[in-house]
């Protein structure tokens, strides 16, 4: 079936920038305005807005409460939602006000009126965020400035994706209730804040309310037969899909996109606006152990040289193809210096990346017809057979004690225990290094082989293994558990979701034929692997997991106690919020569609944590891939 174009319209987005320092006689207010600039994408066109709407929140905070150690003053505000730890950067508290505004609004300016700031003096410095395994030592731009920490009082972004199958424009507005001033060793603060936001609505919806399809498949046609069964599963269920097979892709896109990978975006964007399309699973990875691609990828370029083991020059991000809009409905590329250098952020500038996910989307790395059909058939199976089975409520965790950290805290073990508090009710099958229980072959066999609804492994990785560190230091190796032992294991339909918390585990792109490059890096990297190791566990022939959530690229978790809290930063920020969250959305707030609990955890740290402007926080989103069904019902239909 053909897809029809849909042209959208869009009026050019124009943010008021300006800054009143003056009186607000009847409440005793300062009045300060911040407002960012927008950019919106070219293919928009003439959009008829609604009249403005102003929408004013107003926020109270009670004074700061300050603590200290031997080292650093700690500053904590009680109606604050989170604290913002970043690299470096002072540990501020910080209050997050989110709306979600009807697709394709535009935010006119988003103003403030607060309460005359206090003043508190300090006697050391506030403590700063330390996330990067090389070591963090306090930013200096920022500790040998007497200018206040951060910048204003607000700060805030837009973005346009799914909120539970909704499409929205989002606005995530992060109030600062405590800024610094670390040469005068000085904190201001404020007890008041009234946001006017004024923004406007299209005045027609800009994506029809079609419902043709749920679910698109797309796959290379050699993979067609193969894909049939599950096909004709997914609509028994009710659950509309329709396959289309990559050379439609090409041919119909023919005058859109500049490469392959462009191309099935734009086709992805068709199918949204035609049909209604939700979910997009694509189905391919690399062609054997050849060099080119059954689907194509694309790669990013974010690249924050100073927080991790080294500068990684490129990841693999399957977000980019479920990122198709911008928060004013444009199309959004991730390369708008029209460089074809995708998603960069280096010394020579930023590409736009809205990053919020449009369709909830995964893939199958398949590498051949053999293992399209094995995934067929688990999905099939899995769907059919796992509801109400009593080895369904088993979780295995595998971790150990990831960093040497000042606090001894056993990290690793300490998320797994949040992550058994975010699903009630379940049992858990512990694997932990500080049982004396070597983590092997052998007892990774043993826990998963009964069975489990859920697998976390959190340490440290890459495409050929999964190990994590010794307590109480954290500072050997266990034994690990190598992607060649994933033969052994026996689980057979009993398979569960895996959450891998770990660098590289997801990195796809491996191949045997490596080996002949002779290059130290390849090697040093794994690259060489006939598959990584977290499409092994997906793909491994009676047993392993029916899908993998896990990192393309670096990952990183957050380090000590940096807001002094008593929880380790590794389960407040990076990798930690995201694995937590993952499972919180199933556990707690009983979503059970993979696709969905995956694109809802990238959007929920978007709102959380992009205010914060951090490569590493975009890097984090944009690495994270889904190998699986994003249709998938967890736990089977009844």
């Amino acid at each position: 079936m053909k897809i029809r174009n849909i042209k959208q319209k869009m009026a050019l987005g124009l943010v008021i920038c300006f800054i009143l320092s003056s009186c607000f006689p009847a409440m005793g207010l300062h009045i300060k305005k911040n407002s960012q600039g927008l950019v919106n994408s070219t293919n928009n066109k003439n959009i008829i807005f609604s009249e403005p709407v102003v929408l004013t929140l107003e926020f109270s905070f009670s004074d700061p409460a300050l603590e200290e150690d031997d080292e650093y003053m700690y500053v904590s505000v009680g109606e604050s939602d989170f604290n913002h730890i970043a690299d470096g950067a002072p540990v501020l508290p910080v209050k997050l006000a989110l709306q979600e505004l009807m697709f394709g609004s535009e935010i006119i300016s988003v103003e403030y009126e607060i309460s005359s700031p206090g003043a508190m003096s300090l006697t050391k410095k506030l403590s700063f965020g330390k996330c990067s395994p090389r070591g963090t030592d306090m930013d200096g731009d920022i500790y040998n400035s007497s200018n206040l920490y951060p910048s204003d009082w607000v700060s805030f972004h837009t973005g346009g994706g799914l909120s539970y199958g909704d499409h929205k424009t989002f606005l995530s507005t992060r109030i600062y209730p405590v800024r610094y001033s670390p040469l005068n060793n000085q904190i201001q603060y404020i007890n008041q804040i009234t946001l006017n936001i004024t923004y406007q609505e299209p005045d027609q919806p800009l994506l029809d309310e079609n419902t043709d399809y749920d679910f698109l498949i797309i796959a290379p046609s050699q993979f067609t037969t193969q894909l049939q069964p599950l096909v004709n599963h997914k609509n028994d269920l009710g659950v509309n899909t329709i396959h289309i097979e990559l050379s439609d892709v090409y041919d119909q896109m023919s005058s859109s996109g500049r490469d392959k990978a462009e191309k099935i975006k734009y086709y992805i964007k068709e199918a949204i606006e035609t049909w209604g399309i939700s979910h997009v699973l694509l189905v391919g990875g690399r062609d054997g152990q050849r060099f080119s691609w059954h689907v194509p990828v694309r790669y990013s370029h974010v690249i924050p040289p100073d927080e991790q083991e080294y500068a990684e020059e490129s990841f693999i991000s399957d977000l980019y193809f479920a990122d198709i809009y911008d928060s004013l409905g444009g199309f959004s590329s991730w390369d708008t210096n029209n460089n074809d250098i995708f998603a960069e952020w280096n010394e020579n500038g930023i590409d736009e990346m809205d990053n919020y996910p449009d369709v909830y989307l995964g893939r199958l790395a398949c590498r051949s017809k053999f293992e399209v059909t094995i995934m067929v058939n688990k999905i099939i199976e899995y769907e059919t057979s796992t509801y109400g089975k009593a080895w369904f409520n088993n979780v295995v965790l595998v971790s150990g004690d990831s960093y040497n950290d000042s606090n001894h805290f056993n990290e690793g073990e300490l998320i797994c225990e949040a992550a058994i508090d975010n699903l009630p009710g379940v049992n858990p099958v512990r694997l932990y290094a500080s049982d004396s229980q070597d983590i092997s072959r052998t007892t990774v066999k043993q826990a998963m082989d009964p069975g489990s609804g859920f697998a976390y492994f959190c340490g440290h990785g890459n495409p050929g293994t999964w190990n994590t560190h010794l307590p109480p230091n954290g500072e050997g190796w266990a034994t690990g558990f190598d992607a060649f032992d994933m033969i052994y294991l026996n689980n057979k339909e009993k398979l569960p979701i895996a959450v891998i918390g770990g660098c590289r585990n997801n990195q796809f792109d491996v191949t045997i034929l490596n080996l002949f490059k002779f290059l130290e890096e390849s090697l040093y990297k794994s690259n060489w692997m006939p598959r990584c190791w977290s499409w092994w566990l997906t793909v491994k022939i009676g047993g392993g997991a029916i899908a993998t959530i896990g990192s393309t690229g670096l990952g990183t978790h957050g380090r000590e106690d940096t807001d002094n809290n008593n929880i380790t930063d590794y389960l407040e920020v990076l990798d930690g919020w995201l694995e937590l969250r993952f499972f919180q959305l199933y556990g707690t707030e009983n979503n059970k569609i993979l696709g969905e609990n995956h694109g809802e955890t990238l959007t929920g740290y978007l709102h959380r944590f992009l205010g914060s402007n951090e490569k590493m926080d975009t890097k984090m989103v944009q690495q994270w891939v889904l190998f699986g069904d994003p249709s998938l019902e967890i736990g089977g239909h009844e």
